[in-house]
């Protein structure tokens, strides 16, 4: 028995309509190759080596909704998504301006995934143009998938700091283009490379430029305490209870020699069991679906720690301290440098265990070092307090005018021509 699909004739017309006044090439094998590949329709004769190439593509996308890793709170309530003519659609929708530019070329010997590279004519200093250029033409691979992909190879000597700030927030990719940086997008993820990286720019909120400037101090202030409570605070607990007891009031060893009664472990071992069980609470709320991540969090954090106080595997003074550690890691506003941060605390752990609050400095000092020695796209990564600080952080037009220089303008600043 044969089946035979009947398709209506008007159903056929109407769909042939709607590719009226599509734009069409001529190219030859080769193109019409890449043409059927990526969608589009080839007509051709029977003996001819060229062929007509039709507009006829037709991707899948879902539609503009909130951003999914950056909360709004003041600003635009949409966001990029996957496709990426409708991601420059939207930069070029906040910036109507013919100075507004792109650079377009594709990665992947086998995805031939589209790339484009935003930026502001006339306030991008055209060396950080062509580097970004160099970069991304150099990249030799069979496929690129998504924007930490290609971030990873555009800087492969990167190490433990991420240099530049991904985002899928449309108005923060736009000022970023007015600071005179470079947007790049990447076809089939929604977020965007913001480069060149500065440290100070992954505490930056896109709703500080909407806040007048002293509630934008305040808001970076605070976010500058948590994290260096972050860093020290479990380091300078071991310290001072175990190594540079000395330091104290006799209160305070009194009361915290109260508290790890009982307790078998070394303040060292406790501490660091202590991390590793938030941590990994932590990860599970992250990875768990939506509907009870936040129910297993919150009944597996307060039952594991009201369990391991009573079993006195740990000392209460440590579990205050453990919380606020992890409370501190949540304000942090960019999601990878969150995952420096959880990194970093173990290290700091080790130092104060080894040397006390002698140990902190010193580790303090390992990590400037190591920031100093950071390039992003060529610019430093302690952008405008380091070495060749030349590319503009939001930070100092706080207090200024409502614009902001360009990267040129720090360029004069560094000859002594200040405009």
């Amino acid at each position: 028995m044969k089946f035979q699909l009947e398709v209506p004739e008007d159903a056929t017309e109407t769909n042939l309509d709607s590719y009226i006044g599509s734009k069409y090439a001529v190219g030859n094998y080769k193109e019409c190759e890449k043409s059927v590949c990526a969608g589009k329709t080839i007509l051709c004769s029977r003996n001819s080596s060229n062929g007509i190439i039709l507009d006829t593509e037709n991707p899948q996308q879902r539609g503009l909704q909130q951003p999914q890793t950056e909360n709004v709170i003041q600003g635009p309530m949409y966001s990029f998504n996957e496709h990426y003519p409708t991601n420059i659609g939207l930069v070029r929708q906040r910036m109507r301006t013919p100075r507004l530019k792109i650079w377009e070329t594709t990665l992947g010997e086998i995805t031939h995934t589209k790339v484009g590279m935003m930026y502001l004519e006339g306030v991008t200093d055209p060396g950080l143009i062509q580097y970004t250029r160099d970069k991304i033409s150099s990249i030799q691979t069979d496929s690129v998938q998504e924007s930490g992909e290609l971030l990873r190879l555009l800087n492969p000597k990167t190490g433990l700091f991420p240099v530049a700030v991904t985002t899928e927030r449309p108005d923060r990719a736009s000022a970023s283009l007015l600071n005179g940086k470079v947007v790049i997008f990447l076809d089939g993820t929604p977020f965007s490379i913001i480069a060149p990286g500065s440290y100070f720019d992954f505490w930056e909120s896109a709703e500080d430029q909407y806040l007048t400037p002293f509630i934008a101090v305040f808001m970076r202030v605070l976010r500058f305490v948590a994290v260096m409570l972050n860093l020290f605070l479990p380091a300078f607990y071991i310290a001072i209870t175990s190594v540079n007891i000395d330091i104290n009031r006799l209160e305070i060893n009194l009361g915290a020699s109260a508290s790890r009664e009982g307790v078998p472990y070394p303040v060292w071992m406790e501490s660091l069991l202590m991390l590793f069980l938030l941590d990994c609470i932590v990860e599970a709320g992250v990875r768990l679906p939506r509907s009870i991540s936040a129910t297993v969090t919150m009944v597996g954090g307060v039952v594991l720690g009201q369990a391991i106080i009573q079993a006195n595997i740990v000392s209460n003074l440590l579990v205050i301290v453990s919380a606020t550690t992890a409370l501190t890691n949540f304000i942090v506003v960019d999601y990878q440098m969150g995952l420096v941060q959880r990194i970093l605390k173990y290290f700091f752990l080790a130092g104060a265990s080894l040397l006390g609050v002698l140990g902190i400095v010193f580790s303090f000092s390992i990590m400037v070092i190591c920031l100093s020695r950071i390039k992003s796209f060529g610019i430093s990564y302690l952008t405008p307090l380091g070495p060749d600080a030349r590319a503009r952080s939001n930070s100092l037009g706080l207090l200024g005018r409502s614009h902001h220089f360009s990267l040129t303008n720090w360029l004069n600043f560094g000859r002594g021509n200040r405009q």
